[in-house]
């Protein structure tokens, strides 16, 4: 099995010998809904490749990677919350706004992001909604960015145009996270997705970032452990999924949450959770990650989130989160 850490290359390797190429990310589109739909036309027309997502299994964690050509260890915006040294506090990358608000953050996008664009001479669809942001104008800088209202519209330009024209499609993702990713809606917007991409005849990569899991329970840490925000040093970062602590004692946090949360989840210091950690990731990763079990997320009562509404989630390590594809037509 591959990982998603080499896409970049491959897409680098396959636009040098096609005059076009498209390549759409098809979020939280993971492999077991590929196996899910094995007998759809597309997904029998492509040459597919298993792959494994980087950990955490989370958006900003693969964008960024996309648009960057870093691994998760080397360009640490790890996921959709993190500390930024920059700012001090913890912060929402894609979102471009602290942590706790909606409230812009005072540094520059391209301090934010500080690498040279690889979409740079590339088309970017994007959806409308997203198709103007502070993280994608450095992400995309050099790049014609483009949003479309409908996904059909935006498939229906990828035969059209010369070069990468790269594709990002949200929908499935927020269809997951709202209704699950076992309910009929996420079903039919899957499907949405395959039709539409059937239709393509040029040469097109298609992948996605992570998988999702059903999530129906959500265990308040504070709740099991009443002492555990006299140690926080920081509001949490990651998701409910993969929940990081900033704590002062991280040996004292995982002895007394492992004892207390049991079977509900996994508590671990976060920097064995990777096999490197560079200088970008250390400056910004937390202490302690819990991990809970299958169907779980977890939560501290005084930082509310919406996340704690989703019926679909991912960020762990489970197979269903962590394992994706890569497929291929020429």
């Amino acid at each position: 099995m591959t990982g998603f850490a080499d896409l970049p290359a491959r897409i680098d390797a396959l636009a040098a010998e096609h005059d076009q190429l498209a390549v759409v990310l098809l979020d939280a589109f993971g492999w077991a809904f590929v196996q899910r739909h094995g007998d759809h036309p597309l997904l029998r027309r492509l040459e597919i490749t298993p792959a494994s997502s980087q950990f955490p299994s989370t958006t900003t964690a693969h964008l960024t990677t996309l648009y960057s050509g870093l691994p998760v260890t080397e360009h640490g915006l790890y996921e959709w919350r993190c500390y930024e040294p920059l700012v001090g506090d913890v912060i929402r990358p894609l979102r471009f706004a602290l942590g706790a608000s909606n409230d812009p953050l005072p540094i520059t996008p391209q301090e934010l992001f500080p690498w040279p664009s690889r979409c740079a001479g590339a088309t970017v669809l994007q959806p409308a909604p997203i198709a103007d942001t502070p993280y994608g104008s450095a992400a995309f800088a050099g790049a014609t960015v483009r949003g479309f209202d409908t996904f059909e519209e935006a498939v229906g330009l990828l035969g059209e145009l010369p070069g990468v024209t790269y594709l990002y499609w949200d929908a499935i993702d927020a269809t997951g996270h709202r209704e699950g990713p076992s309910s009929e809606a996420f079903v039919q917007q899957s499907l949405r997705a395959l039709d539409a991409l059937a239709k393509v005849r040029t040469p097109m990569l298609v992948t996605a970032d992570h998988g999702q899991l059903d999530v129906h329970t959500t265990d308040h840490l504070d709740l099991f452990w009443s002492e555990l925000p006299r140690h926080l040093t920081r509001p949490p970062a990651g998701s409910a999924r993969d929940l990081f602590l900033h704590v002062d004692d991280p040996e004292l946090v995982i002895t007394e949450l492992s004892a207390r949360l049991e079977h509900r989840a996994q508590v671990r210091r976060a920097d064995e959770l990777f096999d490197h950690i560079g200088p970008r990731l250390r400056e910004r990763l937390a202490d302690v990650c819990v991990l809970p079990a299958p169907g779980r997320m977890a939560a501290l009562t005084g930082f509310p989130s919406a996340e704690q509404r989703f019926k679909g989630h991912h960020g762990g390590l489970t197979p269903e989160e962590s394992q994706t594809w890569i497929g291929f037509q020429a």
